[in-house]
């Protein structure tokens, strides 16, 4: 009998829970290939200080370079997440700001309408963008 239980128990430690919660952090993306590198290893290095509220951080890219918006959110739906966070990395409200990413976002929630995806502002409309960039001119 104990030996069951142990055989019970390692297999419990085996299981692993399926993520909740992704970021995704968007960008234009570019021909330039160490661009979109930039972009990448940015989410790289936002993973770990979003740890406690995001079991996924993922980039994804509108023009130019993979993975796409809808590729990424489809990769996150495929691993068990249930709600997604879009940050535009974008400084202005242009048009893929304003039309091209809700309306991926609205497709999405089409397709997926068990995952709840939520569309973040412009990284250019928050409040500490002035700060960060008086302090970079002084």
């Amino acid at each position: 009998m104990q030996g069951l239980i142990q055989v019970y128990l390692s297999t419990l430690t085996k299981v692993k829970t399926l993520p909740s919660n992704a970021l995704i952090i968007v960008a234009h993306g570019s021909r330039k290939e160490s661009s979109n590198a930039e972009v990448m290893e940015l989410g790289t290095k936002v993973k770990p200080l979003v740890d406690a509220h995001y079991d996924v951080v993922k980039t994804a890219f509108l023009e130019f370079a993979k993975p796409s918006l809808e590729e990424s959110i489809i990769a996150s739906v495929k691993e068990g997440v249930t709600h997604i966070v879009i940050l535009p990395y974008f400084l202005a409200s242009g048009n893929h700001v304003t039309r091209d990413i809700p309306a991926v976002v609205e497709q999405m929630e089409i397709i997926y309408p068990e995952v709840k995806i939520e569309l973040k502002e412009h990284l250019g409309s928050a409040e500490g963008m002035v700060s960060l960039l008086s302090s970079m001119a002084l």
